[in-house]
């Protein structure tokens, strides 16, 4: 899949499942140009919310996501995509995710006075 992205690989013909997978890309890319609506950046921002499974992205998880995508278009304006970075000026908040604990997870006294054996008698080497 990488012979898409390597100048190198450009000068050889793709084989077929490569042809495939870059014109699947071009199918569903948008076009750079699009990049510049406002509304679109809002949807690209939005979608960095979630998981691939749908579910809510950590808080955390967002603001690192969103940090690279803005590297990236500071990359584009270096390279002459953009004249100025599309994200500088536009107005957009993440969703609150909430930070709740799930009870299933948090182990009980009775568990975790039985965990502290086991755990005592593990390596100190860091290893799990």
């Amino acid at each position: 899949m990488l012979m898409g992205f390597s100048k190198k690989a450009w000068k050889a013909e793709p084989g077929e499942e490569r042809q495939e997978a870059l014109a699947w890309l071009e199918r569903n890319s948008l076009p750079v140009s699009e990049l510049k609506d406002p509304d679109t950046l809002r949807r690209v921002l939005d979608a960095l919310c979630h998981k691939l499974d749908g579910t809510a992205a950590a808080a955390k998880t967002v603001k690192r996501k969103k940090a690279a995508v803005n590297e990236v278009f500071g990359v584009a304006v270096e390279r002459g995509y953009f004249t100025r970075n599309p994200l500088n000026g536009l107005r957009w908040t993440a969703p609150e995710v909430a930070d709740e604990v799930d009870p299933d997870c948090v182990p009980n006294p009775k568990s975790s006075t039985s965990a502290k054996p086991s755990a005592a008698s593990r390596p100190q080497d860091g290893a799990c």
